[in-house]
């Protein structure tokens, strides 16, 4: 088992947000010499939670701070971007990290989140897989089209090409039956942001190990888990777990 380290941007009272943001990154340095293997990044908007609106440029940051630890998105959330640009982005940083990426998938479950992009939260499942699509395609082939019901594209081809094919290691959040499908339709790793108890989990992960199996004909990848785990100002100003 490996373990790593997700930055949760979460603001404080009192605490201006670019403070907040440097003592993070002063975290995030901390995480190669203390042993650790990874290092996750969020993606939220337009809230004091998770104040990280492009995991990709965070995780570039580090990039070029550290040279062992594998860099992660936990999630990028495909309904509110461009797909040439997620794969853009995604070669980039496979590149200048030395292929140490593993990236994450997720559809955004916020409405705050769905209103703030303009983007009818109904159409996310749907957006999801289609814009999941196109970046697989954009990262795989020298060149590609695609003609789908939100997307319309040309043959083109992203530049610089990626050096380690990051596609073979994308992951995505799934928290229901529908999702784990989807998942397994697609080829993806499970990335299991906990929100339910262990063996609802457990079963999640054989339910999508086996479509995997009969779609794909190989086991699933090893499983990315993040966990709730923190610390936090309790009564007194004690810290307390959570």
């Amino acid at each position: 088992m490996k373990v790593g380290m997700a930055l949760n941007m979460l603001s404080k009272p009192g605490v201006s947000d670019a403070a907040l943001v440097t003592e993070h990154l002063a975290l995030g340095d901390l995480v190669e010499p203390l042993g650790f293997d990874s290092l996750f990044a969020l993606e939220h908007h337009f809230t004091g939670y998770a104040m990280t609106p492009s995991p990709v440029q965070l995780l570039t940051y580090y990039a070029g701070r550290t040279k062992r630890i594998t860099l992660g998105t936990s999630v990028i959330v495909l309904p509110w971007h461009d797909p040439i640009r997620v794969a853009e982005e995604i070669a980039l940083l496979d590149i200048l990290s030395g292929g140490r990426t593993i990236i994450g998938f997720g559809r955004g479950a916020a409405s705050v989140e769905y209103q703030g992009f303009r983007i009818p939260q109904d159409e996310a499942r749907a957006r999801f897989v289609e814009c999941a699509q196109i970046v697989q395609m954009a990262l795989s082939q020298d060149s590609f089209e695609w003609n789908g019901q939100y997307y319309q594209i040309p043959r083109t081809s992203i530049r610089p090409r990626a050096m380690s094919h990051p596609e073979r290691r994308f992951y995505a959040s799934s928290v229901s039956p529908e999702s784990s499908e989807i998942m397994a339709k697609l080829g993806f790793g499970m990335l299991l942001i906990m929100q339910n108890e262990w063996a609802k989990c457990a079963a999640d992960v054989a339910c999508c190990g086996d479509r995997v199996r009969r779609r794909h004909a190989r086991d699933l990848r090893p499983n990315q888990m993040r966990d709730g785990t923190g610390l936090q100002s309790g009564a007194g100003g004690r810290r307390q777990h959570r």
